[in-house]
């Protein structure tokens, strides 16, 4: 009697054992499947996006440095100018002595036109007025300095 319990306990186990739930090979290729086509989805907006802000923060870098080069003019009664080195970087100059360096994104281009360098002369006005475009890898810009106006504006194409 004691072994036919023993008996009736083992086989209730086994069965339970073999009676695991699981997911079957073509479910789990289905969820991998699924998950693989969000991925490939959501991959390009990111990148997207992320292309967006690094165009948002350059220009308004840009932006900064124009303004602090005039601030900078205006107080130490000295000229400051900002030249384009090429078209993938720029710097900012008082006396001959470079003050900063930046590089521009890669795979955009700056083309000088009518403004190879902007200068600020000791009053914090603009020596000579011009424009300046830039294309990054979705957008065109104009960056127009007029004269008497005392800053430079953006315009997108």
């Amino acid at each position: 009697m004691k072994l036919s319990w023993i008996m009736i306990l083992h086989r209730e186990r086994s069965q339970k054992v073999n009676q695991v739930n699981g997911f079957t090979l073509i479910e789990v290729l289905f969820v991998l499947a699924v998950l693989s086509v969000l991925i490939l989805i959501t991959t390009p907006l990111q990148l997207s996006v992320l292309d967006k802000k690094t165009e948002e923060r350059f220009l308004e870098t840009l932006e900064m440095d124009l303004l602090y080069m005039q601030t900078l003019a205006y107080n130490s009664r000295m000229t400051h100018r900002l030249a384009f080195l090429d078209s993938e970087r720029y710097e900012i100059k008082a006396n001959n002595t470079s003050i900063l360096e930046r590089t521009v994104p890669e795979g955009w281009e700056i083309d000088t036109r009518t403004l190879k360098t902007i200068s600020f002369n000791k009053k914090g006005t603009i020596v000579k007025s011009g424009t300046f475009a830039i294309k990054t890898l979705t957008d065109h810009y104009n960056v127009v300095c007029p004269l008497g106006k005392g800053r430079c504006y953006f315009e997108k194409q």
